[in-house]
């Protein structure tokens, strides 16, 4: 297994028979190979592909990947039920999830659960390990700009969330989630709340912009958690398993 943080929210997962190409949002730079990670390397793979979308914000959803069936033939669309609502999207090629509907082959299963956003987060099962990529959940308490009972509330959905999560697993082999320092000081409270819920394997960030370090400062936190954090210092970084 490889996987590659492409930008923002995107994340690429290569497994040895298909691929998984979680909200897309711009695409970068392969840099050893000066080509695109997704056009020029992706969709020239013989491999099955999976393209997920968690919701419609066009910061994980980019309109250009319905082009993509286009170019290859092989392709598995699977979105939020919310991208249907909200983009008026009604194409048989595309599985919507709503809330705790699961998508099935012989290649994954896909499980959305909830967001404290817009549309959902993904629980993906590749024979037997549990990957969960966020969406936009996350605890966006915002403490440093609205009255506390609003935070709190914001923080209790979030707790909600884990909850409704942990009655259906209780380890996670990897996550990707967002570590957002526009939330001021307590900005990693989310992640550290999830590593207090779950054991987790691997986390790797999302949703920071350039700033690498405070995204990476979380690593402490989740080495006392016992989970291993991997370290993102560019766009198109890869970790292979």
């Amino acid at each position: 297994m490889k996987v590659t943080y492409i930008y923002h929210s995107c994340y690429l997962l290569e497994f040895k028979d298909f691929m998984v190409v979680i909200d897309f949002f711009k695409d970068v730079i392969k840099e050893d190979e000066n080509i695109f990670w997704i056009k020029d390397y992706v969709l020239s793979q013989d491999k099955e592909l999976y393209v997920l979308s968690t919701h419609s914000h066009a910061d994980h959803y980019n309109s250009k990947i319905l082009t993509w069936k286009s170019e290859k033939n092989n392709i598995h669309y699977i979105f939020s039920k919310e991208i249907a609502d909200s983009l008026r999207i009604d194409d048989n090629q595309i599985v919507f999830l709503d809330k705790l509907q699961k998508y099935n082959d012989d290649n994954l299963s896909v499980t959305a659960f909830g967001s404290t956003d817009v549309g959902a987060s993904f629980l993906l099962d590749v024979d037997g390990k549990k990957i969960f990529h966020a969406g936009d959940l996350n605890n966006w308490h915002w403490k440093e700009e609205v009255p506390i009972p609003e935070s709190a509330g914001y923080e209790t959905c979030f707790l909600c969330e884990l909850e409704l999560l942990a009655e259906n697993v209780d380890q996670l082999f990897m996550v990707m989630f967002p570590i957002d320092p526009r939330l001021g000081k307590d900005y990693m409270l989310g992640a550290e709340q999830l590593l207090k819920r779950f054991s987790v394997d691997y986390l790797l960030p999302m949703h920071f912009g350039e700033n690498y370090d405070k995204a990476n400062a979380i690593e402490h936190f989740a080495k006392l958690q016992n989970c291993k954090y991997l370290k993102v210092h560019k766009k198109g970084e890869s970790f292979k398993f």
